[in-house]
């Protein structure tokens, strides 16, 4: 039975406490269950996984990542029902394990079932959490397919990703002399120069259509001691690209003034990490999505996203392609979850999906 294969080989992937670089074993793994399913695959420079099962007509590229967000030692989980949730002490890594499942179990049943479907090409990649580094290092030279579908979007299979921003990473390192605090003008305050710019930019959102968010603020060394150097890592994120890094440029600006007023220097670095998408729900590929959702008597929720996914990379080099949901829930929580019929619908989908047929490229318009 599908379900009890997704509980036993999501249950096994749960064993898997791999963050981006560490990922061998769980890709030992899935290498494993590639040859035990007689699928050919390969290892390209980067150690992403590429399969691929025969078949005619227009290649298809299905897609997962393999690193989880943190690490989850002594990882359990609850089970009710159909769930398998943590247990509050930790994350499961269900993202991406519902979707690590689902591909290994769909591979499975093509190889079984003798369908006719298009050649696939399935790719695993790594460090999708740390900046999808795997897609950003796949060797495209193996890789024929002009669409493809991501897993990697909580809910069911009915939630379709069909646009996503745009993001700049940014990142600051300010230096300014360290001192004792009893004499204060002996020192620069690195820590002040931060904290001044920082309340010139408000967090959430800096301005209108673009967020603001520091992640890591470091600075200092000791209870008595003036802060000679500052460190901040940060992002922002928007759907409009020129916008997102126009205003990069203008907290640069904010940040070394506020340096230069307090006597410290400024190293501010801002760069387009990735480019957005948002595609049309009249193409074809979406056609093929919305004749396979019908066939199940289902209907797609398009909508746009604010996070990032392998597909921001895949559709900027012309591989056009939707994340869709995988089965999981409360992502990166502690309050994470799988639902194992969702997951089963997910692979009936695919299957669906994969059947032979013919497809022209999407349009893309870039955001």
């Amino acid at each position: 039975m599908l379900k009890n294969r997704l509980k036993k080989t999501l249950i096994d992937l749960f064993e898997f406490n791999e963050v981006y670089p560490e990922e061998k074993e769980i890709i030992k793994y899935v290498c494993t269950r590639l040859e035990k399913a007689n699928v050919a695959y390969q290892l390209d420079s980067f150690k992403n996984i590429i399969a691929k099962i025969p078949g005619s007509g227009d290649p298809i590229m299905l897609c997962t990542h393999l690193d989880i967000p943190e690490p989850a030692p002594n990882l359990k989980f609850v089970e009710e029902g159909d769930i398998l949730r943590s247990d509050g002490e930790g994350i499961l890594g269900v993202d991406p394990k519902t979707g690590v499942a689902i591909l290994l179990e769909l591979i499975d049943d093509l190889a079984k079932e003798n369908l006719s479907n298009s050649p696939l090409e399935i790719v695993f990649t790594r460090g999708e959490e740390v900046g999808l580094l795997g897609a950003k290092n796949l060797d495209l030279s193996l890789i024929k397919s002009k669409i493809g579908l991501v897993l990697d979007e909580d809910g069911p299979v009915t939630q379709v990703v069909i646009q996503a921003p745009s993001f700049v990473k940014i990142d600051a390192k300010i230096v300014g002399k360290a001192a004792h605090p009893r004499e204060p003008k002996d020192g620069i305050n690195a820590l002040q120069a931060a904290a001044e710019a920082i309340t010139q930019v408000p967090l959430g959102f800096s301005t209108p259509g673009v967020t603001w968010n520091i992640g890591i603020l470091k600075s200092g060394t000791a209870r008595n001691t003036i802060p000679g150097s500052a460190e901040i890592i940060a992002e922002m994120r928007s759907y409009d690209t020129d916008l997102v890094v126009s205003e990069g440029k203008r907290v640069k600006e904010i940040f070394q003034n506020s340096c230069t007023r307090l006597g410290a220097k400024c190293d501010f670095s801002d760069s387009l990490e990735l480019e957005g998408y948002k595609l049309e729900t009249s193409s074809p590929l979406f056609k093929k999505l919305e004749t396979s959702f019908a066939q199940m008597g289902l209907k797609p929720n398009y909508f746009a996203t604010f996070g990032g996914s392998d597909a921001n990379i895949f559709n900027a080099k012309g591989i056009t392609c939707v994340p869709i949901g995988s089965g999981y829930y409360n992502a990166h929580q502690y309050s994470e979850y799988a639902d194992l019929a969702d997951m089963v619908q997910i692979v009936d989908f695919l299957k669906l999906f994969v059947k032979k047929g013919q497809y022209y490229r999407t349009m893309i318009i870039q955001s």
